[in-house]
């Protein structure tokens, strides 16, 4: 069937629900207040663009000379590609060096350097956890390169054993970079929260430590860090329903007892596999989800800046 006709099935199918969905999900998502503070609005972010095939399984964002970079998960090509923002077509392919992507699941930059997480967990037993890392600089502004890396092995500080299982809180799907630090957010399959672990970014081996978390109320799959106004985005979605869902953490701090400050639910997408999140322009996001047998793979935009501006000129 022709993409187009599979859209406008799509959108049929959609519309049917929106009404039975709002009715349900809007006086709750205004009344019912998180364990961890704030609200959940409903909101609707602008969908830009289904992406291209070859990045069908895009897992991790991050935005740098005017193009969104993303990647695929496990099995996918050691290609970080850049797509243009106005027809989202590829436009450069960046390769690293000698190494595989064994379970990439996310990507980041602090400005300075790009850090590539091939932290992906499964089954829980992975000894060969690596973020790899290489100057933001080695991004050519056209054209394609490969690039050499560094890499950061490490290990969860509260995992003591490699155990294989299904059910457990030791996968890692986010990742995102201060000045200070790299931080990791744990998927958490067996109780559908997660913790928050520091990492230096400095290559050799370390162990990632506890530092914080949240009830997140479901699976983080991506994160990203906006040094301008402080603010951290963090996304992902329910495990049993792939309801997606979005927080804003407003003046991140590692220590801070109230991380989640804002979550806000996607309704009008049920069944949606948010994977990337990044910051770009002043407040913006882009969100990109997973092809799966009910979506194609695409990208969203979505705007907070009056959220964040509201929350700097009440501090």
């Amino acid at each position: 069937m022709e993409r187009s006709k599979i859209n406008n099935l799509e959108t049929m199918k959609r519309n049917f629900v929106v009404m039975a969905l709002l009715l349900l999900a809007w006086p709750q998502a205004w009344a019912q207040k998180e364990r961890s503070g704030g609200y959940s609005p409903v909101f609707c972010p602008t969908m830009k663009s289904e992406l291209p095939d070859d990045v069908r399984e895009t897992s991790g964002l991050f935005f740098h000379g005017g193009k969104l970079w993303t990647h695929n998960d496990s099995g996918g090509k050691p290609v970080l590609y850049g797509i243009d923002t106005v027809d989202f077509r590829i436009v450069q392919e960046v390769t690293l060096a000698k190494v595989d992507n064994n379970d990439w699941e996310d990507v980041c930059t602090d400005g300075t350097n790009v850090f590539v997480g091939d932290c992906g967990n499964n089954k829980g037993n992975r000894d060969n956890l690596k973020i790899y890392t290489f100057p933001l600089s080695a991004i050519p502004d056209n054209g394609d390169a490969t690039v050499n890396v560094e890499t950061i092995r490490f290990r969860f500080g509260d995992q003591t054993e490699l155990k294989k299982r299904k059910i457990h809180d030791f996968d890692c799907e986010a990742l995102f970079a201060t000045d200070d630090a790299l931080y990791l957010f744990s998927k958490g399959w067996e109780t559908g929260t997660t913790r928050l672990y520091r990492l230096p970014k400095t290559p050799g081996n370390h162990i990632a430590e506890v530092v914080n978390g949240f009830d997140s109320q479901g699976l983080v799959t991506g994160a990203d860090y906006d040094p301008k106004s402080g603010t951290l985005v963090v996304v992902g979605y329910v495990k049993s329903l792939h309801k997606p869902f979005l927080y804003l953490i407003y003046g991140f701090d590692e220590a801070g007892e109230r991380l989640p400050h804002h979550r806000f639910e996607m309704p009008l997408w049920p069944g949606l596999q948010t994977e990337g999140v990044c910051f770009f322009g002043d407040g913006q996001c882009f969100i990109s989800a997973e092809g799966t047998p009910a979506y194609s793979t695409r990208v969203f935009q979505a705007n907070f800046r009056s959220f964040i501006s509201k929350h700097l000129k009440n501090k």
